[in-house]
């Protein structure tokens, strides 16, 4: 079974039917079958940050809604967390640390992080520098937005 972690917007797409990649991440999903998600507190907290705030264009509610609708949303896919936790300081993890810019630490994370868990970083992000992490290549799933 693939298994993939997805970045905060793949799970936005997911959950929100008004989000602009809905159409696309369900399409991307069902195409994927069977297949695993497993979550991370990072993608989770990012969820919940984004989805409750006031100037979302679809915002899911308060804080807690946003908890319990995800809370529901894996358990209904049956998702898992992940095992194994990396960190960019580590230089056998991070290969190019040139290419660590303040707007890609989170990406670069994550594709680490799914990389260490046998699993693909499932994102639409098509500007995420996969050489810069050991495994980032192979891990990176760029999902077609069309």
């Amino acid at each position: 079974m693939k298994r993939f972690l997805p970045d905060v917007n793949t799970l936005l797409a997911l959950l929100d039917p008004m989000h602009v990649h809905h159409e696309a991440a369900h399409r991307w999903y069902a195409s994927q079958s069977p297949l695993r998600l497993i979550l991370c507190s990072h993608v989770e907290n990012g969820v919940i940050r984004v989805a409750s705030q006031p100037k979302y264009p679809n915002c899911l509610g308060t804080s807690s809604r946003v908890r319990d609708a995800l809370r529901k949303f894996a358990k209904k896919v049956n998702t898992a967390s992940c095992g194994k936790d990396v960190s960019l300081l580590d230089d056998e993890i991070l290969l190019q640390s040139g290419l660590l810019t303040p707007s890609r630490v989170s990406d670069l994370y994550l594709l680490a992080l799914a990389a260490a868990n046998d699993a693909r970083f499932a994102t639409f992000d098509t500007h995420i520098s996969a050489k810069a992490v050991a495994g980032g290549s192979a891990a990176l799933e760029i999902i077609p937005i069309f």
